[in-house]
């Protein structure tokens, strides 16, 4: 048996490298963001806006600006919501009886006092005690909720 010439062993080669970078790219996940070496992994699920009610109970989304949120149950209410927290939320956030924006205030234009207010867990301007209790500060710097929330007060 003569031996094979040598373009039919290269065609082979090339014909198998092909084949293996074709397997591989069908078992990659479907939309996976190519590793950019940094090792750093981009904000969990899809984005949604906090507060807004949801449907995947338990699921875990990212908001605008990158912090993660949890589908939530609203305390003594069927209501799930988008929160900075896993846990059960304590008020439906949607069913305040103020809005906020620098300050807080009810509808005939008189100021929400803070120990009937969300604060920072809402997306609002922080209470007394966020402010107090150094959880503020530490959830403006970057952390995440259950750290800031998990951190001994000051």
């Amino acid at each position: 048996m003569p031996a094979p010439r040598r373009s039919h062993i290269v065609r082979r080669l090339f014909i198998a490298v092909l084949s293996v970078c074709a397997c591989l790219a069908i078992a990659a996940p479907a939309g996976a963001a190519p590793d950019s070496g940094s090792g750093a992994a981009g904000p969990p699920g899809s984005l949604v806006n906090l507060n807004n009610y949801c449907q995947d109970h338990g699921a875990v989304a990212h908001t605008a600006d990158g912090r993660t949120v949890y589908c939530t149950r609203v305390s003594r209410t069927d209501a799930w919501v988008w929160a900075y927290t896993p846990d059960l939320m304590p008020i439906d956030p949607n069913a305040r009886g103020y809005t906020c924006t620098d300050v807080c205030r009810f509808p005939d234009g008189s100021i929400a006092p803070n120990y009937l207010r969300c604060g920072v867990l809402c997306g609002e301007p922080p209470t007394s005690g966020d402010i107090q209790s150094g959880f503020y500060d530490c959830f403006r710097s970057g952390a995440t909720y259950e750290e800031c929330r998990q951190r001994p007060p000051r």
